[in-house]
C-alpha cells in the first residue's frame, strides 16, 4: 500500500507541472521519448515509473529534481482548478441562503465520498 502512495504522489506531480506548462500527455510523452498511455497510467498512479523514465519526464518538463519533488510545491494549486472555483462560487453566490445551505451540504457529502 506505502509503494501505490508513492506512484500517485509522482503522477499527481506529473500531471501538476504538464499542466502548468500548458502541454497535454501526447506532447509530454513525446518529448520524454515515452509511451502516452503510459504516461497516463503514470498520472493515474496505476503504474510504477524507472529511475529513467521519471528522469525522462522531467528533463522534458524542464524542472529540477529538487523542484519535482519538493513538498512545498502546491500540485493542487492549477489554473484549471481555480477556474472551477471560480465557477462555483459565481453560481452559488447567486442562491437566496436556503438553496446556498443545500448546496453547500451536498458538496460537503461529495468531499467525504471522494477522500475516501
Amino acid at each position: 500500500m506505502e509503494n501505490n502512495k508513492i506512484e500517485n504522489k509522482i503522477g499527481e506531480r506529473i500531471k501538476y507541472f504538464r499542466l502548468s506548462r500548458g502541454l497535454s500527455q501526447e506532447k509530454l510523452a513525446l518529448m520524454a521519448e515515452i509511451n502516452p498511455a503510459f504516461l497516463g497510467h503514470l498520472e493515474r498512479g496505476l503504474k510504477s515509473p524507472t529511475m529513467n523514465t521519471v528522469d525522462k519526464i522531467i528533463k522534458a518538463l524542464g524542472v529540477s529534481y529538487g523542484e519535482f519533488f519538493s513538498d512545498e510545491t502546491d500540485i493542487y494549486d492549477t489554473e484549471s482548478r481555480q477556474f472551477y472555483i471560480d465557477i462555483i462560487n459565481r453560481c452559488v453566490t447567486r442562491l437566496p441562503e436556503d438553496k446556498l445551505k443545500t448546496v453547500a451540504d451536498i458538496m460537503l457529502k461529495i468531499t467525504e465520498l471522494t477522500e475516501n
